[in-house]
């Protein structure tokens, strides 16, 4: 028998557009490692526990699947995308290409509100407190500012290209920085000097730098992730037995 979905704590879904209520749960519980990479999961289920119809679930899981995040097969239905060593080669080397070409046109482009709503995210991270530096804050944060930095190119389809892969990086980070205590202390005290030296270089329009920093930047994320995230898909129950 294929396994159940355990409870996630997603409740009935608000009046709110509904395929964006259960897409963003869903995306959450994913990111969180509440649904296990592997894990195959029922648009019956799911609809029951989430207390709408198999239509916004569906709607949901093709989205999810745009993002990288569900895996969708004829005949068995959907289920969670797992990673091994060469899909993360390859989606850090595109972040690596696209992160340089934002933060190219970021140093040419880059207008005050721009700059400001960066500017606002690091604040937000000083005021935190250690005990609230989680990973999964963190890592929240770490997104946020590197979607400013996207829409600071005004590139529209750079951005969108950033919108897909936006999910998977944000799941390798809550992860990794969820299994080493090492990586928590050595870089999580780091995160606001090496995103501020982003932030000024894009100020100081200095785009020969900040296209090397970034590539270092993101380079040194690879490596941490690689360590941990080579994701083994979980198996069935019926599975298994055999």
């Amino acid at each position: 028998m294929p396994n159940t979905i355990k409870p996630l704590g997603l409740g009935i879904a608000s009046r709110r557009v509904l395929s964006d209520v259960v897409t963003d749960d869903l995306r959450q519980a994913i990111v969180d490692h509440e649904l296990e990479p592997g894990r195959r999961i029922s648009e019956d289920e799911l609809a029951a526990q989430m207390g709408v119809s198999r239509g916004p679930i569906r709607e949901a899981l093709a989205r999810l699947e745009r993002e990288g995040l569900i895996t969708l097969e004829r005949h068995r239905g959907a289920r969670v995308a797992s990673w091994s060593g060469q899909d993360i080669d390859e989606i850090y080397s595109m972040r690596s290409v696209l992160e340089e070409l934002a933060i190219e046109w970021a140093c040419k482009n880059a207008t005050v509100a721009d700059l400001a709503a960066m500017d606002e995210v690091l604040t937000r991270y000083s005021k935190l407190t250690d005990k609230q530096r989680t990973p999964k804050e963190v890592s929240k944060i770490d997104l946020e500012f590197h979607s400013a930095l996207f829409a600071s190119a005004h590139h529209d389809r750079l951005f969108k290209a950033w919108e897909v892969m936006r999910s998977q990086i944000h799941a390798f980070l809550v992860y990794t920085w969820s299994q080493d205590d090492k990586v928590n202390k050595e870089f999580l005290p780091m995160w606001g000097p090496d995103h501020l030296e982003l932030l000024e270089i894009i100020r100081a329009k200095q785009t020969t730098k900040a296209k090397a920093v970034i590539h270092e930047h993101v380079e040194r994320g690879a490596r941490r992730v690689i360590v941990h995230f080579k994701e083994t898909p979980t198996v069935n129950a019926s599975k298994k037995k055999r």
